[in-house]
């Protein structure tokens, strides 16, 4: 480098390092200038929903505390000044006492009000103090585009609060198993890890559109969080009832696409084929049939020779989407009439909907938990998340 600048006439130099200086300095210029506004906003933003974010300590049970998990951290946000906290649901799990910091570090023991491990979501309640003012503006996720810049808060690790940037990169369901297929999530850029469990993602009017709940490894910032209208559906029923309310039937099964159909020479049609029934369902009580053929399709296992089930009290259930609109007329208690293709002949079979079981944990206390490369954003050790089973839950 030096012999070629030597071989420079110095006045040129001169004129190179002038015009270098110049275009860097106003080069430099343009860039504070491109991002002021931004970063501004996102001081402001973080000024806003910061004292509304609470960092969560649990203390778990003694059969956590022998396998060596003393404890679970994760974030939540205040809704009320009634001192009522959402967060997830895996961050509190088998937690035997559940510490509450503040922004300002005050320090609170919270009660559970409510879980959900099926959205993965946990409802609490602190007594706040008078002065205490800071609460979150729930936005509508509804109206999320790819693209739109977010910004996570949380405390990664337990560090202290954090914030980072991102983009909604996409919507899709959750592979976690215990989530219902047909329920979007939200997958977004901006970094979240252990820690973060239970914070929000905040859009750019500073609204709450989403709680950060999970990464997926293997890849770049690709983390995943609950809508925030499922959130408000969820929060209501477990102010009432301290759980969520889910019509359940008991099997599971896939949704048969015409490639599967063709292929082979068993009588199929479009439907939720079934491949597994529930001990003490309403479906075995009803006499639904599961499958008990495995085979494997381009990759993907299938369980033959179970009932299609076609429809319900006349509407048709052959698409996610017609499945999940079906789903939200069920209510306890009701009988329904199932159309069921069963050996190539229809069967009108009927079922009396009962209510859902509570499940277990939303996830079985691990650091991170793997589950087709789904990982909780935990922060302790423990057991594997079970395995689950592919499919439409019904």
């Amino acid at each position: 480098m030096n012999r070629i600048f030597d071989s420079v006439p110095r006045p040129c130099w001169l004129v190179l390092a002038i015009f270098l200086t110049a275009c860097a300095s106003d080069g430099f210029d343009a860039s504070v200038q491109a991002k002021g506004v931004d970063q501004g906003d996102t001081i402001q933003i973080y000024k806003k929903v910061a004292p509304a974010t609470v960092f969560i300590k649990s203390v778990l049970t003694s059969d956590y505390l022998m396998s060596g998990a003393g404890s679970s951290i994760g974030s939540g946000i205040i809704l009320d000044h009634q001192g009522v906290i959402l967060t997830n649901a895996h961050v509190v799990d088998k937690a035997a006492k559940i510490l509450v910091t503040l922004h300002d570090g005050t320090q609170l023991t919270a009660a559970l009000v409510g879980s959900d491990p099926y959205t993965d979501l946990a409802l609490l309640r602190v007594d706040l103090s008078k002065n205490h003012h800071a609460t979150v503006l729930l936005g509508n996720s509804d109206r999320v585009d790819i693209g739109q810049e977010v910004v996570a808060i949380g405390h990664p690790f337990g560090l202290g609060y954090a914030l980072t940037t991102g983009v909604v990169s996409g919507f899709g369901t959750t592979p976690d198993p215990r989530s219902t297929p047909h329920e979007r999530v939200i997958q977004t850029s901006a970094a979240i890890n252990p820690g973060n469990s239970g914070g929000p993602l905040v859009d750019k009017k500073g609204e709450v559109i989403g709680i950060n709940m999970s990464i997926l490894t293997g890849g770049q910032n690709i983390g995943f969080a609950i809508p925030i209208n499922t959130a408000k559906t969820v929060v209501n029923e477990l102010r009432v009832h301290g759980r969520v309310v889910r019509p359940w039937l008991g099997i599971t099964g896939k949704f048969v696409p015409d490639q599967v159909i063709d292929l082979f020479a068993v009588p199929m049609g479009k439907g939720l084929l079934v491949a597994h029934i529930e001990e003490g369902s309403p479906a075995q009580k009803a006499g639904l049939r599961a499958g008990t053929l495995n085979v494997v399709v381009e990759g993907e296992p299938w369980v033959l020779g179970g009932d299609i089930v076609q429809a319900v009290n006349g509407r048709d259930i052959q698409t996610v989407e017609q499945y999940a609109a079906m789903s939200k007329t069920l209510e306890i208690g009701q009988t329904v009439t199932l159309r069921v293709l069963r050996n190539g002949a229809y069967q009108y079979i009927a079922a009396t909907i009962e209510e859902h079981p509570q499940p277990q944990a939303a996830a079985s206390q691990s650091q991170v938990q793997e589950n087709m490369g789904f990982f909780r954003l935990m922060n302790q050790p423990g057991e594997s998340h079970e395995s689950g089973r592919p499919g439409i839950r019904f």
